[in-house]
Parts: C-alpha cells; sequence; structure tokens
C-alpha cells in the first residue's frame, strides 16, 4: 500500500482543509462586527422598550445586537452598524400607546437602518410621527407594515425620499390612495392589496417611473385603468384584482415590454380581450369580469406565456387551437366557448391544470390528452361532451383532480382510468355511463370524493370499495344498483348517497359505524324490516333520508339535531314519545283518515262548544273540562290552529312540503 499512500491521505487532507476553512470562515463572521457604541445603545434601549414576551427572548442571549435573531449587521469593526430589522410575526402589539410610542422614536434614531420589516403583527396604530417626522430613517430602502390591523387613512410619508418599497397590505387602511405618496418618487415596489381604500387610480402613480410591483387589489376602488399606464415603463407586475374597477382593458398595457404579470380578476371589466395584450405577459388572469366577444386567436400563442385564466365571463366562439408550449395553467371555464377541444392541447408538456367547465364545448374528449404527463387537475364538466371516455386519460399517472360531469358521455368505465396513484376527485356525475362499477375501483387508494350519481351504472356495489381509507364522498344515487350494500369506509364524512336506485333487503346495521358521517340519503330504493338503532350512534349525523323505501316498525329515537325524512314507508311508526327527533313520516291511509276524524271531532266540539257559551254557561264549563281532558291525551299540542300548523309541518303527503 506504500506506494499509493498518497492516494488515500490526499483526500483526506483536502477535506480536512475545507472543515478548517469552514469553521474559520464561521468564526470570523461571528466576530467580524461590532456596533459603534451610539448603534449599541440604541438598540439596547429598543431591546428595553419592548416586553420579553414579545422579542421572546431572542434579544436578551447574548449583549452583540449582531447576533440578534432579526438583526443584520454591515462594516468592519469596530464600525459596523445595524442595516435590516425584522421582527415579523414576533407578537409586537400595540396595547399601550406610551409604550408603542418610544418604541418607534428610538427606532427613528437607528439613521444605518435601510430594511425594516414589522408585518404579521398587532401594531394597530403607529404615532403618525413615525411617518411624518422620521428623519433618521431618510435612508431606509424597504419597509414592511403589511398584516397588522392598522386603521385609518394612508399615513402622510415625509422623510423617506430613499424608500423603494413599501408594503401595507392587509390592513384596514381606507380613503384615497393618492394621499400621503407624492414624496415617494423613488419607489420600485407599492403593495397596498388587502385595505378599504376606494376612489379611482391616482395619476400620481406615472411619477413612479422606477415602478415595478404595482398591487392594489382586495379594496373597492372604482374608476377604470387610467389612460397613459404604458407610462410606467418598468412595470413587472400590475395586480389590480377583487376591486370595482370597469371600462376596458387597455391596449396599452401591451406596450410595456417588461410587465410579465396582469391580474384584474373579479372587476366589472367589459368589452374584448386586446389581441396584443399578451404580447410581453407570461401571467394572465381576467377572471370573473364582464368580458364578451371571442378569445383573439394570437392571445394564447405568444411563447412566453405560462398563466391565462379566463374564467366568468361572457366569452364565446372556438378555443384557439396555436397555444404557447410553456402553458402550465389554462382556465376558461364558465363562459359559452363552443366548438371541439384542440387536439393542439395534447401538444403542451407543462400543462398542469386544465379547466374548460361550464361552457358549450361538443365532440369527443381528445385522446391527445394522453400527451399531458404533467396534468394534474382536469375539469371538463357541465359542456356537451359525447363519446366514451377515451382510455388515454389513464396515461395521466399525476391526475388528482378528474371532473367530467354533466356530459353526454356514454359506455363503461375503462380499466385505464382505475390506475391512478395519486387520484383524489373521480366526479363522471350526470351522463350516461352504464355497466358495473368495477371492483378495481379500490385501486384508486388515494380517492376521497367518489361522485357516480345520475348514470346507468347497475349490479351490485362491489365490495371492495370499503378499502378506500381515505374516502369522505361517495354519490351513487339515481342510478339502476341492487342488492345489499357492502361495508363502507369509516372515513365516509360528508355524505353516503344510494338514493333512486333498486337495493333491497334490510338496512345494514354496520352503516351505524360511520360515525363521522353527516348525510344519509336511502331513498328511493326497496330497503324492507326495521331501521337499525345502529344509526342513532352516528354522532355526526345531520341528515336521514329513509323515504319511500318498504321499511316498518319503530322509528329509532335519533338525536334532536338529526333531520330526518322518512316519507312514504306506510308501516313505519314515528317514535312519538320523542320530543326532540325531527321526523318526517308518511303515514298509513287509515291513520291518516283517523287522524282527520278526530281533528275534525275536534275542530266540531270547539265550534259546539262556542254555540254552546251563547247559551248556557254553565254548561259550557263542564263541556270544556271535558274537552281539555281529552286534549292531554292527544299527540297534538295546543290549539287547534297550532295543531293543524304541526300536522302539516309533519309531512304527510311530500306535495305539502
Amino acid at each position: 500500500m506504500g506506494r499509493y499512500a498518497h492516494v488515500f491521505f490526499v483526500p483526506l487532507f483536502l477535506l480536512f482543509l475545507c472543515c478548517f476553512s469552514s469553521f474559520f470562515v464561521y468564526g470570523l463572521a461571528a466576530t467580524s462586527f461590532q456596533l459603534l457604541p451610539r448603534q449599541r445603545a440604541i438598540m439596547t434601549n429598543l431591546s428595553k422598550s419592548l416586553p420579553t414576551s414579545q422579542t421572546n427572548g431572542l434579544w436578551n442571549n447574548t449583549t452583540d445586537p449582531c447576533r440578534w435573531v432579526g438583526v443584520t449587521c454591515s462594516g468592519p469593526a469596530p464600525s459596523s452598524v445595524v442595516t435590516s430589522l425584522s421582527l415579523s410575526g414576533r407578537g409586537l402589539s400595540a396595547t399601550t400607546s406610551s409604550l408603542v410610542a418610544r418604541f418607534f422614536d428610538i427606532l427613528c434614531r437607528l439613521d444605518s437602518l435601510k430594511s425594516l420589516d414589522l408585518s404579521d403583527n398587532s401594531l394597530t396604530s403607529i404615532p403618525g410621527s413615525f411617518f411624518s417626522n422620521c428623519s433618521g430613517l431618510s435612508g431606509l430602502e424597504s419597509l414592511n407594515l403589511s398584516n397588522n390591523g392598522l386603521n385609518g387613512p394612508l399615513p402622510r410619508f415625509s422623510g423617506f425620499g430613499a424608500l423603494q418599497s413599501l408594503n401595507l397590505s392587509f390592513n384596514t387602511l381606507y380613503g384615497a390612495v393618492d394621499n400621503g405618496l407624492e414624496k415617494l418618487t423613488r419607489l420600485k415596489s407599492l403593495d397596498l392589496s388587502g385595505n378599504h381604500f376606494t376612489g379611482e387610480i391616482p395619476t400620481l402613480i406615472f411619477g413612479y417611473e422606477n415602478l415595478t410591483l404595482l398591487d392594489l387589489s382586495q379594496n373597492n376602488l372604482t374608476g377604470s385603468v387610467p389612460k397613459g399606464i404604458e407610462k410606467l415603463s418598468k412595470l413587472k407586475e400590475l395586480l389590480l384584482s377583487s376591486n370595482l374597477l370597469g371600462g376596458r382593458i387597455p391596449s396599452g398595457l401591451a406596450r410595456i415590454k417588461t410587465l410579465f404579470r396582469f391580474a384584474v380578476h373579479q372587476n366589472q371589466f367589459t368589452g374584448s380581450i386586446p389581441r396584443e395584450l399578451t404580447t410581453h405577459v407570461s401571467a394572465l388572469d381576467l377572471s370573473y369580469n364582464g368580458l364578451t366577444g371571442e378569445i383573439p386567436p394570437e392571445l394564447l400563442a405568444p411563447p412566453s406565456l405560462e398563466y391565462v385564466d379566463l374564467t366568468g365571463n361572457h366569452l364565446q366562439g372556438p378555443i384557439p387551437w396555436n397555444l404557447s408550449q410553456r402553458l402550465y395553467r389554462l382556465r376558461l371555464g364558465n363562459n359559452t366557448l363552443n366548438g371541439s377541444i384542440p387536439s393542439t392541447i395534447g401538444k403542451l408538456p407543462n400543462l398542469t391544470y386544465l379547466e374548460l367547465n361550464d361552457n358549450v364545448l361538443d365532440g369527443e374528449i381528445s385522446s391527445m390528452l394522453g400527451n399531458c404527463k404533467n396534468l394534474m387537475l382536469l375539469n371538463l364538466a357541465s359542456n356537451q361532451l359525447q363519446g366514451t371516455l377515451t382510455k388515454e386519460l389513464g396515461y395521466l399517472e399525476q391526475l388528482v383532480v378528474l371532473k367530467l360531469q354533466n356530459n353526454k358521455l356514454i359506455g363503461e368505465i375503462p380499466d385505464e382510468l382505475l390506475k391512478f396513484q395519486n387520484l383524489s376527485t373521480l366526479d363522471l356525475s350526470r351522463n350516461f355511463l352504464n355497466g358495473e362499477i368495477p371492483p378495481a375501483i379500490s385501486n384508486l387508494k388515494m380517492l376521497s370524493v367518489l361522485n357516480l350519481q345520475s348514470n346507468r351504472f347497475y349490479g351490485s356495489i362491489p365490495g371492495s370499495i370499503g378499502s378506500l381509507d381515505f374516502l369522505i364522498e361517495l354519490q351513487l344515487g339515481n342510478n339502476r344498483l341492487s342488492g345489499t350494500v357492502p361495508r363502507m369506509p369509516n372515513s365516509l364524512k360528508i355524505a353516503l348517497n344510494l338514493s333512486n336506485n333498486l337495493f333491497s333487503g334490510p338496512i345494514p346495521s354496520y352503516l351505524g359505524d360511520l360515525s363521522l358521517l353527516e348525510i344519509l340519503d336511502l331513498s328511493n330504493n326497496n330497503f324492507s324490516g326495521e331501521v337499525p338503532d345502529s344509526l342513532t350512534e352516528v354522532q355526526n349525523l345531520i341528515e336521514l333520508n329513509l323515504s319511500d323505501n318498504q321499511l316498518s316498525g319503530l322509528l329509532p329515537k335519533f338525536r334532536s339535531l338529526v333531520h330526518v325524512i322518512a316519507t312514504g314507508n306506510k308501516d313505519l311508526i314515528s317514535n312519538t314519545t320523542s320530543t326532540s327527533t325531527k321526523t318526517k313520516i308518511k303515514i298509513s291511509h287509515v291513520f291518516v283518515m283517523i287522524l282527520a276524524f278526530v281533528g275534525g271531532f275536534i275542530v266540531s266540539v270547539s265550534a259546539y262548544t262556542v254555540m254552546l257559551k251563547c247559551f248556557n254557561q254553565g254548561k259550557s264549563n263542564r263541556q270544556n273540562t271535558g274537552r281539555h281532558a281529552f286534549h292531554s291525551n292527544s299527540p297534538f299540542p295546543g290549539n287547534s290552529i297550532e295543531r293543524l300548523s304541526w300536522f302539516q309541518h309533519w309531512d304527510c303527503d311530500r306535495n305539502l312540503r
């Protein structure tokens, strides 16, 4: 080994050298800062101005402020200074105005500060002097006061001439936006989202020639996007969503070559979409407005385009076939788009989300969609799509949500659609699918929602469905399913709907094991026998529909919050001793006749009593005593009018509801 010993020792030496260098650099970094005495005093006083609970003890573990969490220093020792201070999410609160005033007064002396982050606290009020008379922070470049609950009009900023980034988002500021920002001409980023600002977008923003981000979303701004917006030639992101803005989308935006993100979601914009809008934009959100006309053929074609959301407008016409290869999300739902789904969508290698739901698209589902290997969400619901479920959809191995409901699809569920490893939601409801529910449905191990209702499935429910341990909702109503109900997964929570089928035999007692279930619908089947007491043990149950079956016996007593519907079971008797169970029983015709007779008798006696009262007061008193004794044994509480009302609410005939 002697000849080759250096081969082993050289790597060991290099490893030792790297480790030594790391420790050396770490030690150098840890000791290279030494604050100026004045800066140290300011930081010490700043720490003392806050309760220990609000700094979480993170500023008391060392006497060197440069080692405090959230503090960044720069410059060589012994002339180091604090350049950045981050107290985000530290529980700072404005519980005592004097303490808050002292904190900001000390803060204004830290003239070396470049970045200040006080976001995600409870500083509901900050002294006005901080904004208008804090000359010590004249070199501050970034200020973040977001998510604090600040209340009042927009502060007037004075003395922050170097400020480049201002974030006041998610507070409760109100009034006009143009007040207080006139002197912040160096701004590159302005975020005022999530407040209550009103009025129009001020034209003074045109003076911010360096602006790259303007976020005014989630306010109450009105008017239109001001003309001349293209003067912001360096703008990268323009976010105006969730306001009351209207008018037309300005075509001048296409002349901002740096603009890559434009969002006006949930406003009142009208007119057509400018065809050149996406010349430079890579992320476009125009959803939930009043836009009309066709989607311009050029709109989805620019090679840099990655994200498009036009959901919830009044767009019509076909979907353009020329599509950007970089598209990863395409949302065109809730419009009136027609024609077929372009096969070119199958050539988009990055497509992850495709939502074309609630249009009038027709034709068959293109087999080319199977080429979108990264697709996680496919929503083609509520169209007029025809044909069978193409087996190529089974190639979408990353699919999590598949929604094809409310179309005109026919045929059986192909085996290829039962191999998804990540599928969470499968909705094929309201189509014309037939055949048996395949036992291989249990291969969809991650399934949480399965909706096959309103089709033409027949046969029995496969027992393997009980192995879907993540299933929380199962909708199988309005089919031709028969036989008995197998064990269901105990994970069911939202609903189990087996209504309008041909199930027979007794209701399985093991349905009582579904302790998380909220809605159980077994109506319109051929269930017979007694209602199992175990159903009363379903602790989360809020609605139970047993109507229109052949159930008999005494209905068990349910908790007061359970709404039980049991009409159409002629041999089922209500548990009338329970005053808390809200039940609706369709009583046998004989019982209805008896009740009608008794009710009529009561009304007749009441009328007769009134008549007798006019002639013989003493005799009427004796008759009233007997009538009250009779009522005390009656299941109908109150006077005759209340009894009639209660009887109608009892829902003997479903047509009376």
